[in-house]
């Protein structure tokens, strides 16, 4: 019974909570073609993807992992429908300008779970990110979701300083894949958060939930995933390739 309410809970956070849509694609380009593209992709976005009313984008570069250096191009939408509405004037543009420099692999896309995700109004807009991908077992689904849950809420009670996204795959991936996304400063940044910060987010942890429960529930997650299912990467956000943080 617990887990019928578990599911049916789930159910309605994906579908009422979240309605952001966040569709997702590689990019992969030959170092020769590196230069000409960027500048390509920032005059597309400028054009097409900057005002109230256009399609809005983000674009990260690759730090690490065998895609290093290529490129993840991110469409955001407030809601599902916002993808029949086809950019075809800007799509025209992309495919003359930069078509023939690049390679678009696969297409995948994730909603925000705004409820698992936690926000810091105080913190200044950053562009590094870590992130860790997750796939979890059907089996596993209530351990990974409860400790996503408590961490949030411990970071709101030790008013963590960075941000954390947290993402699930709803077509185009394999098994149940999510992303958490760690807002950083760079790589000092990173250092730095994870230093007092998590200390002070894994005390609050324990604090509400018992003594250990972090490295408990840690645990759980651990057992929750699939083979190989954890994999961390690092990217950082690239301004002029993206629409303007107040587009909207």
């Amino acid at each position: 019974m617990k887990k019928i309410i578990f599911m049916l809970s789930f159910i309605m956070i994906a579908t009422v909570v979240n309605a952001q849509i966040i569709q997702s694609r590689l990019l992969t380009v030959d170092q020769d073609n590196m230069e000409e593209f960027m500048e390509g992709v920032a005059e597309k976005t400028k054009l097409y993807n900057s005002k109230k009313g256009q399609a809005r984008y983000l674009t990260f570069q690759i730090l690490t992992g065998k895609n290093a250096q290529n490129f993840i191009r991110m469409q955001v939408s407030d809601s599902i429908q916002e993808l029949d509405n086809v950019d075809t004037e800007g799509n025209k543009w992309w495919w003359k300008k930069v078509g023939s420099l690049h390679k678009s692999t696969g297409n995948y896309m994730w909603s925000m779970n705004k409820d698992m995700s936690y926000y810091n109004e105080n913190t200044e807009r950053v562009n590094h990110r870590r992130i860790i991908y997750y796939n979890y077992k059907d089996s596993g689904e209530k351990d990974f979701w409860r400790f996503r849950e408590r961490v949030k809420k411990a970071m709101v009670a030790a008013n963590f300083e960075q941000n954390m996204n947290v993402l699930y795959c709803n077509s185009g991936c394999d098994g149940n894949m999510v992303q958490v996304r760690f807002h950083h400063k760079n790589f000092t940044g990173q250092n730095n958060d994870y230093g007092k910060p998590l200390m002070d987010m894994i005390a609050k942890y324990d604090e509400l939930y018992g003594k250990d429960a972090y490295k408990q529930d840690s645990k759980k997650v651990d057992e929750s995933l699939m083979p190989n299912g954890r994999m961390i990467r690092h990217q950082v956000l690239m301004p002029e390739l993206s629409s303007p943080a107040n587009m909207n």
